[in-house]
C-alpha cells in the first residue's frame, strides 16, 4: 500500500494561490518515518506535535534559538529525505481557479487543487510503477477547508478510481502529517519569495531530486475540470460522504 499525506498551506493570506502539498510513502516508510519523527522531537525536547505554526513570534516553540532551529529542522528534514517515496505540491491560482472549474458546485478553489494533485500524484505513481498502487489518501482533520474535500468525496473517487480511499486524521497524532505541514510551508514559501533564514535554512534541502514539480498544463487542468463535470453529473449516492474515512468501491 502507497499512502500520500497531504496537507495545505494558508499561512499567507496575501498570497491568492492554495498549495497542497504532499510525502508519499510506502508501508516501511511510514513506519520509519513515524518512528524517527519521534526519537527527533525527544532529542531536541519538543512535547507534542511540530506545527510550522507554533514557530511565529506567538507559537509554542517562538523561544528557540535559530541555531536550535536550524539544528532540529536539519534533523527532521532527514527523516523526510530518508524514507519518502516522493514529495511534491499542488498550486492553483485564482486566475486558474476562474478560468477552469468556475461553476463545479462541489468544488471550490482548496477542492480543485487537491483535485490536481491527485492528478500529479497520478503521474508520479506512473514513474515509480504500477506496483505502486492502490493508493490511499490521508489528510489533517483539522484543515479548515475539510469540508471542501468530504463534499467532493464521491466525485474524486469516480474520477480517480485507482485511488483506494481518502482518510482524515489528526496531525497531532500522525507525523507523516507533520512532515507534509513542512512540506506546504516550504512551498508557500518559495512561491511568495520569502527567506529560509533565521533557522529555517534545511528546509530548502526538501526539494531534492525525489521532489517532483511538474509543469502545469493548461490542458491538465482542463481534463481535471472536465472529469469532475462528467463525476458531478452521474447519480452519485451521498450518503457514503459523512464518515471520516471513504473507500472507494472501484478502487
Amino acid at each position: 500500500m502507497t499512502t500520500c499525506y497531504a496537507d495545505e498551506s494558508g499561512t499567507d493570506s496575501n498570497l491568492p494561490i492554495a498549495v497542497v502539498a504532499s510525502v508519499v510513502l510506502d508501508d516501511p516508510g511510514s513506519f520509519w518515518l513515524d518512528v524517527e519523527w519521534t526519537k527527533v522531537r525527544e532529542k531536541h525536547g519538543i512535547v507534542g506535535a511540530i506545527h510550522m505554526r507554533e514557530f511565529t513570534p506567538d507559537g509554542l516553540f517562538k523561544s528557540l534559538t535559530h541555531a536550535e532551529r536550524r539544528a532540529l529542522f536539519a534533523d527532521l528534514v532527514k527523516v523526510i529525505r530518508t524514507n519518502k517515496l516522493v514529495t511534491l505540491a499542488a498550486t492553483l491560482t485564482a486566475e486558474q481557479y476562474r478560468r477552469h472549474f468556475t461553476g463545479l458546485t462541489k468544488l471550490s478553489m482548496y477542492g480543485a487543487c487537491f483535485a490536481n494533485l491527485m492528478t500529479l500524484v497520478g503521474e508520479a505513481m506512473r514513474i515509480y510503477g504500477s506496483h505502486r498502487w492502490p493508493l490511499c489518501y490521508v489528510l489533517d482533520a483539522g484543515n479548515q477547508y475539510k469540508k471542501h474535500i468530504k463534499e467532493g468525496l464521491p466525485f474524486f473517487l469516480r474520477a480517480y478510481p485507482q485511488v483506494a480511499g481518502i482518510a482524515f486524521e489528526s496531525d497531532d497524532n500522525f507525523n507523516a502529517l507533520q512532515a507534509a505541514d513542512v512540506l506546504s510551508w516550504a512551498v508557500r514559501r518559495q512561491l511568495s519569495g520569502a527567506s529560509f533564514g533565521h533557522g529555517f535554512e534545511p528546509i530548502q534541502e526538501l526539494f531534492d531530486e525525489q521532489h517532483l514539480d511538474f509543469e502545469y498544463k493548461e490542458e491538465w487542468m482542463q481534463g481535471v475540470a472536465e472529469t469532475i463535470r462528467a463525476a458531478e453529473s452521474s447519480p452519485v449516492d451521498n450518503s457514503a460522504s459523512k464518515p471520516e474515512v471513504l473507500t472507494n468501491p472501484q478502487g
